[in-house]
């Protein structure tokens, strides 16, 4: 018997019921039926919420007879509803209202009540769970229905600009943390009546509400049902952000490498929808999923579109070599300092070498504790303050970079390849692919200190070998770098044409409707 379990049993307070009766009494007792007595509703409902110390109860008496008295209760939660509502256009019209008048739910629904949307129900479950979402509750003794009335008046953050994924040039709108205004921002993009917003409900507790987005025309419909499919299989008590559903959805969860896009900028989620994928929004998370998604997609950026094509394609070379860069440079530092000294200028390895004498760690510990030292500066960045946090990369970079080069711990030449590796991870414009080739890196580098370069081509054959092996719901990973005319290479990472000449829709998803 555990501590708490001797506690409790010595208290006089009883000790809880187990976690799986309770649940299934609230349960049984939230499947009921409402009752025509407004106490014995009343008490049920506090009883299911557990007498919740933010439920507003307002008792109105409708009407007051000698012999009959009429008694209604308005009930909401508090910093959920908005009070303006409730009272402007619930109390105050239910208070105002002639005592003479028959009351019936349906003259109440339709003369006395201003508020913009109103459902019936009859169960508790339901009552409780549309209180829950921030309506308000109305029950009137005598009746056996309740009114859900809408009333959503909760606090969030306004839309503001990117912080993720700021660009120069082009709109400055980003998603919040609320799913109506996020759907309201695509619609204000997509002013067609073919964009569908299919809802959804996930976590047996959050029961968080999400929207699948599509144009009906021109998706697959073969990938939305797909992800219709995946997204009922989800089987979780809460999901509090959309990146908890990127496992439930991907192809191939154990791969280092993400098979679904995130984006918290309304147009590139508006751009994905006219280009036949589907977009998933989840309530309380300002970042969408964008499916499905090929890797050179990773290396686009939002800005690629809004300037000209001949600096884009010169942008996106510089985003593959930085991406090379971040993956391989400190395998092939190893490598050739290690085994393959003859592959470089004989001036320029002396250097090396002299730079390197008295460090008392071989090429790869040496490599392996700047690498670690970047990631650890990295993160520490991130979890302080903005201030603090470059503040911390400065001293890091500055400070400890210098002393422990004077110190003859590492090398100044590894100290440079470092940088650039830093830099070329800061360049990927994608968080989750930037991730991916930070993982990859050390796994390389470990194949280079053994093999020396033949590591490093077993290794980067494997990672492609893996590549060609995804799929993103069907779609080849690198279905881009592969197209089966040359006509078809107008937006890769290589290349990109004009925006009228732009084809934007892949033959490779299989979309109903193609660019006319």
């Amino acid at each position: 018997m555990s501590f708490f379990d001797k506690l409790l049993k010595g208290s006089t307070v009883p000790a809880p019921p187990p976690l799986h009766q309770e649940s299934a009494r609230l349960q049984a007792l939230a499947d009921l039926q409402l009752s025509t007595s407004l106490e014995e509703n009343l008490a049920a409902i506090k009883e299911t919420i557990q007498h919740a110390s933010d439920l507003i109860v307002r008792e109105i008496i409708l009407q007051s007879e000698e012999n009959l008295e009429i008694r209604a209760v308005v009930m909401y939660i508090d910093g959920l509803a908005e009070k303006d509502i409730v009272h402007q256009c619930v109390i105050l019209p239910l208070m105002k209202m002639e005592q003479t008048t028959q009351i019936t739910l349906s003259y109440i629904e339709n003369y006395v009540i201003t508020a913009s949307g109103i459902k019936r129900e009859t169960t508790l479950k339901e009552s409780i769970s549309g209180l829950l979402y921030s309506s308000t509750l109305l029950i009137i003794d005598g009746f056996a229905e309740s009114l859900l009335i809408t009333s959503e008046g909760w606090e969030h953050r306004f839309v503001s600009k990117p912080t993720v994924e700021p660009i120069i040039r082009g709109p400055q709108d980003a998603f919040n943390e609320v799913l109506r205004t996020n759907t309201a921002l695509i619609r204000r993009k997509i002013k067609d009546p073919q964009l569908v917003f299919y809802p959804i409900q996930i976590g047996t507790r959050t029961l968080t509400d999400g929207v699948v987005a599509y144009l009906q025309d021109v998706a697959n419909p073969s990938i939305v049902k797909e992800v219709k499919r995946r997204l009922s299989l989800v089987d979780t008590e809460g999901i509090l952000d959309s990146g908890q559903l990127e496992d439930y959805l991907e192809d191939s969860p154990r791969s280092p490498f993400p098979q679904v896009s995130s984006t918290e900028r309304a147009d590139k989620a508006a751009a994905a929808l006219l280009e036949g994928k589907i977009v998933v929004l989840v309530d309380g998370t300002p970042f969408a999923l964008l499916m499905p998604i090929t890797f050179p997609e990773f290396l686009l950026s939002t800005e690629d579109y809004y300037t000209n094509y001949l600096a884009v394609t010169m942008l996106r070379w510089v985003r593959f070599f930085a991406i090379m860069m971040a993956l391989m440079l400190p395998s092939i530092y190893i490598a050739i300092t290690s085994y393959h000294q003859e592959m470089l200028p004989t001036q320029l390895m002396l250097a090396i070498a002299a730079n390197r004498s008295g460090i008392p760690f071989p090429a790869f510990f040496e490599a392996l504790i700047m690498e670690i030292s970047l990631e650890l500066l990295r993160e520490a960045s991130l979890r302080l303050p903005g201030s603090m946090g470059q503040t911390i990369g400065i001293v890091g970079a500055l400070v400890i970079g210098q002393a422990a080069v004077q110190a003859n711990i590492v090398g100044p030449v590894l100290t440079i390849i470092v940088s650039f590796t830093a830099i070329g991870t800061f360049v990927i414009p994608n968080y989750n692919a930037s991730l991916a080739i930070r993982f990859l890196r050390f796994p390389l580098m470990v194949l280079a200190a053994v093999f020396g370069i033949f590591g490093i081509v077993f290794g980067t054959s494997m990672i492609l070998i893996h590549m060609i092996h995804l799929r993103s719901f069907g779609v080849s990973y690198l279905a881009t770098l592969t197209p089966q005319t040359l006509s078809a290479v107008d937006d890769s990472f290589i290349f990109k044409k004009p925006s009228y000449a732009l084809n934007y829709r892949q033959r490779f998803l299989g979309l109903k409707k193609q660019k006319p």
